[in-house]
């Protein structure tokens, strides 16, 4: 939950900033002298800071782009994985045709799921595959 800003201090807030922008350069040197400010020191901690925010923004961007990166490829081998629909039940058809031994319910395929043709495909190559042990 964000805390409730008071309604007074934003517009008071606002115009400082903008007084702070009317400023010329030698206005802000001049009051930070009279703030007992090293403006060499403060130069360089703004330095420093305006560089740690880009570098922490770089490396957001970096982070999120890589995740990008890998997001598009695993869709891509997502697509070139996968077989359309059609050859899928092409392939089915060509094993059921091959195995006449297949019990019903392996030839069967009224019962299939769209999408599950992968897996219908995946098992009858396990049953039809030489991996069993036949003595």
């Amino acid at each position: 939950m964000n805390p409730k800003k008071d309604p007074i201090a934003t517009p008071l807030e606002d115009e400082m900033v903008e007084e702070v922008f009317r400023m010329s350069d030698e206005e802000i040197v001049e009051e930070l002298r009279e703030e007992g400010v090293d403006i060499d020191e403060f130069d360089k901690e703004m330095d420093d800071l305006f560089t740690s925010a880009l570098s922490e923004g770089g490396q957001r961007r970096l982070s999120s782009a890589r995740q990008a990166v890998d997001i598009h490829q695993e869709r891509q081998q997502r697509k070139l994985g996968k077989d359309t629909q059609a050859t899928l039940r092409d392939r089915i058809a060509a094993i059921v045709a091959q195995n006449p031994g297949l019990t019903m319910a392996a030839r069967n395929l009224t019962e299939e799921h769209a999408g599950d043709l992968e897996g219908v495909l995946e098992d009858l190559e396990e049953l039809t595959g030489d991996d069993w042990d036949d003595e």
